[in-house]
């Protein structure tokens, strides 16, 4: 068990991932989507604080505004991402999508940093788009997304705007330091969208507010503590192939629960994104 336990916590992060989607699609059902994204990202980093309390002493001005920054593009994404939420009920579908940031991420840093992709980026990214186009016309039989689907799009290209910064800003920054900074970013933004457009309801139930609990300790908290375990005694090849399997749990967990339809097609699309990933990540872990 000790040779194997890295990629036992890497394994359960992908679980917990995937259980995240459906914790805050039961958490927004009485409360408010961005409203409930900040308020659960501002608590994650108070939970956080005390532990990265000493480096976030010790920062730079310049580390706090790159943190800052990268901060506003992981705000802009869960923003996103919790509208496709919202307005979708095909989550295993949005894992899928939302997972295509990995491909959409070296074309972003190519843009602004002039990074070029790859090889194997060229050979992955149409697999992906023939994927993508299946899951297009499985449902209605034509090129066709519906607004959630779109917005887990746009989601995933914030996605890959905010791992471009992260990677490219962060590096020189304490972990702790940077989530917690991060995490507050998100919730500030999110909260004042909220305050400023958002009705809260004057009785959420405690139902509610135990799934909005959830959110926070099991898909905000434990995630990143277990990642970082898990990423300390994983092997990072065997780690990345088994991070691919989230959008896999969450297909699995959404016609489960939520009874998502599954097509010919669309699982066909899922199964070519998942081999677009692999293909990239296995290639990028290899240089």
């Amino acid at each position: 068990m000790q040779q194997y336990f890295g990629q036992i916590l890497i394994f359960i992060v992908t679980l917990i991932g995937a259980s995240g989607w459906f914790l805050s699609k039961n958490a927004i059902a009485e409360m408010p989507s961005v409203g409930f994204m900040g308020l659960r990202f501002l608590l994650a980093a108070l939970i956080f604080l005390p532990f990265g309390y000493r480096s976030l002493c010790h920062l730079t001005k310049t580390q706090i505004l790159n943190a800052s920054a990268v901060g506003i593009a992981l705000a802009l994404n869960l923003f996103l991402w919790v509208q496709g939420i919202t307005y979708s009920d095909d989550l295993g579908e949005g894992a899928f999508l939302v997972s295509l940031s990995m491909l959409i991420a070296p074309l972003i840093s190519w843009l602004i940093f002039k990074y070029r992709p790859l090889p194997v980026f060229w050979l992955s990214m149409p697999i992906a788009l023939v994927g993508l186009y299946l899951l297009a016309i499985g449902r209605y039989g034509e090129l066709r997304f519906s607004s959630g689907s779109i917005l887990f799009l746009l989601s995933s290209l914030s996605a890959a705007l905010y791992f471009v910064l992260n990677h490219q800003y962060a590096k020189n920054i304490p972990s702790v330091a940077l989530i917690v900074i991060q995490f507050s970013m998100v919730g500030i933004l999110c909260g004042g969208y909220s305050l400023t457009f958002e009705v809260w309801q004057t009785n959420i139930s405690s139902q509610t507010w135990l799934w909005f609990l959830a959110s926070i300790l099991i898909a905000s908290n434990l995630r990143y503590f277990v990642q970082t375990l898990g990423q300390k005694h994983c092997n990072i090849t065997t780690a990345a192939i088994i991070m691919v399997l989230e959008p896999v749990w969450t297909l699995i967990l959404s016609v489960w629960i939520m009874n998502e339809p599954i097509t010919m097609l669309k699982l066909l699309g899922c199964l070519l994104i998942l081999c677009a990933l692999l293909s990239y990540r296995l290639n990028i872990v290899r240089k």
